[in-house]
């Protein structure tokens, strides 16, 4: 598993890549304890690159969205393959999470001729 994190509009996109599961579990753990540790309140993690979840990941996702809810902090999920997201709403992370299923729905126009900027309320 890969993580890649970048800083757009006072937000976090955390891009993750390949296998989320017992083995990388941590690495993720890690690298959103990093940004969540440099103040960051609001999270986006981009899944669109992996391709599986266990309940190691879950677990950590869950962790951390806590953490941050306790800070008045925000974290959204995007882009699942069917597969990862079969898995959230078998564990019912779906009722949790706001979680947008492609990068296109995450970002919204602001006033004319100020760009776009990341929501991270009303997903589906």
């Amino acid at each position: 598993m890969d993580v890649e994190v970048r800083e757009q509009d006072g937000a976090a996109i955390v891009t993750v890549e390949g296998r989320i599961d017992a083995a990388s579990a941590e690495g993720l753990d890690e690298a959103l304890t990093g940004v969540i540790g440099r103040g960051t309140k609001k999270v986006l993690i981009n899944l669109e690159k992996a391709v599986y979840m266990s309940s190691s990941g879950l677990r950590v996702l869950l962790a951390k969205f806590k953490g941050l809810k306790r800070e008045e902090g925000e974290m959204a999920l995007c882009a699942p393959n069917a597969d990862v997201y079969k898995v959230f709403t078998l564990a019912g992370v779906h009722e949790v999470f706001p979680i947008y299923m492609s990068m296109d729905e995450v970002f919204v126009e602001t006033s004319p001729g100020r760009g776009r900027t990341i929501r991270f309320d009303e997903a589906d």
